[in-house]
Parts: C-alpha cells; sequence; structure tokens
C-alpha cells in the first residue's frame, strides 16, 4: 500500500526505489556495525550476492513500482503467488526436491488463483488481449524475486544471513543509484514529508527487518518452505488497500486468492 502511494503521486520508479533502499541500507549499516569483523566472501560467493542484488534490488523494485502506476496494489501482490510455485518447479527440476501427488495439486491450484486474479474470471482474456503494462511489470518482479530467491539458497551454506542481506543490498544500491544518473530521469519533487516517512517505512520495515528475517528463512527452511510466507502479503495487501486507498474487492480475486493460499499451503506440507 505505502509503495502505491508512492507511485500515485508520481514518484518515478527510480526515485521510489532509491528512498527505500538508502533507508534500508542504512539500516543495515547501523545493524552491521555492531559486527566485528565483518565476514569476507569468496569470488564466488561475491558475486552471487553481487546477483541478488541485482534481482532482489534492482531489477524488482524498478518492475514494481512501475506496475503499480497502471493496477490496483492488491492485485499486484497476489499475483505475487506465483512466486512460490516458480521457486517449487526449480527445486523440483533442477534440485531435486521432491514432488508428491498433493504437491503437483497444490501447484495447479496455486497457479489456477493466481491466473483467477489476473484474468479477474477471464482467463480466456489472458488469451486474446494480452497482458498489460503494468501486469508485465509485476510478472517482472515474480521472476527477480524467484532469482533472488534461488541465488540466496545458494549462498546460505557459505555465508550468514546478516551479512549475506546487507551485502546484497548495499550492491543492488550502487546499481539504483548509476541508473538514477546514467537514464536522466527528472528529480521530482522531494519535499512533500511522505516521500520521507514512507521512503524510511519501506526502507527500515519492508527492507532492513524483512530482507534479513526472509534470508535468515531460507538459511534455516529452505527456498520453497520459506516462500509460502510470500504468500500472507496478499491476504494483507487486499485488506489494506481496501482499508486505506478505497479499492474494490472483487469475487475473483477472493476466490483466486484463497486458491493460491491453499494450493500452496498444500505445497509446503
Amino acid at each position: 500500500m505505502a509503495a502505491s502511494i508512492l507511485s500515485r503521486n508520481q514518484i518515478p520508479a527510480i526515485y521510489s526505489s532509491l528512498g527505500r533502499f538508502t533507508f534500508g541500507a542504512l539500516g543495515l549499516l547501523l545493524i552491521m556495525s555492531q559486527m566485528r569483523p565483518w565476514p569476507r566472501p569468496s569470488r564466488s560467493v561475491a558475486w552471487r550476492l553481487i546477483a541478488m542484488g541485482f534481482f532482489g534490488v534492482f531489477a524488482y523494485n524498478i518492475c514494481f513500482f512501475n506496475g503499480l502506476r497502471t493496477i490496483p496494489s492488491g492485485r499486484a501482490s497476489l499475483m505475487a503467488s506465483l512466486q512460490p510455485s516458480l521457486v517449487f518447479l526449480y527445486s523440483r527440476l533442477f534440485l531435486g526436491d521432491k514432488a508428491t501427488p498433493l504437491k503437483l495439486c497444490g501447484l495447479a491450484l496455486s497457479l489456477s488463483g493466481a491466473i483467477l486474479v489476473l484474468t479477474q474470471g477471464n482467463p480466456a482474456q489472458l488469451f486474446s488481449n494480452g497482458l498489460g503494462t503494468g501486469d508485465i511489470w509485476i510478472l517482472g518482479t515474480v521472476v527477480s524475486w524467484v532469482s533472488y530467491t534461488l541465488i540466496g539458497r545458494s549462498v546460505s551454506a557459505d555465508i550468514a544471513s546478516l551479512p549475506a542481506t546487507a551485502y546484497a543490498i548495499w550492491a543492488g544500491l550502487g546499481m539504483l543509484a548509476v541508473y538514477a544518473v546514467t537514464a536522466g530521469v527528472p528529480v521530482p519533487n522531494l519535499n512533500a514529508p511522505a516521500f520521507w516517512w514512507i521512503s524510511a517505512y519501506l526502507g527500515l520495515a519492508g527492507t532492513t527487518l524483512a530482507f534479513v528475517l526472509f534470508q535468515r528463512g531460507i538459511e534455516r527452511l529452505g527456498a520453497a518452505r520459506t516462500s509460502i510466507f510470500i504468500n500472507l502479503v496478499p491476504v494483507f495487501s487486499v485488506l489494506t488497500s481496501s482499508l486505506y486507498l478505497g479499492e474494490a474487492v472483487t469475487i475473483p480475486t477472493l476466490i483466486g486468492g484463497a486458491l493460491a493460499l491453499t494450493g500452496v499451503r498444500l505445497i509446503n506440507r
């Protein structure tokens, strides 16, 4: 919801992302300042941390804030139900995770729910009219976050969750800054107090805290089991968007969300 407010106030995606991750990076720096010595990752791990920064910070946020310009935040968050399903598929095909009939049924339910939300009860619309620009941007966030999650799984055995998250976010913030300078996007009016308190909220709560906890979940539970908690985001997003932004909660959205949540719950049983 907070990100949607920035988008609707015509703050360019790059500056919304920079505001959020500047606060997030500062929060992590404050925490890391209490930790000595800082771990020195090997070259292989360092490249993967940079890749995490690219997918989880740079690509994800450019796609996310651009997508919120044209579609409701509740619908965008519900589309994120694709993420655990894609992590499950990759883990099954390439990492050797087991796929039981119950999990396959859950996968089908989750994907069906996501499609129902995406097409608002008219699946044929997906093929007849194609995806809107906002939908394409949000699907880009799905691919970016799945990539971040799987790379995070690969580094969890080599470096602790806190420094891994800090290094990845600092790398991603650097990419955002370089893009802002080179892309020539006009600097908006940043004097509005709302920009700063929303950026602080997204940075400290939605970045410093959330990213550290998510990476620690991957470290302890694995990528597939941790990804299930992403599907709690749509529930709270729909509720807050309805309460504070006046966005309509449609029947297809409710049914699709329920299918997605049920499906991913079955995947992780």
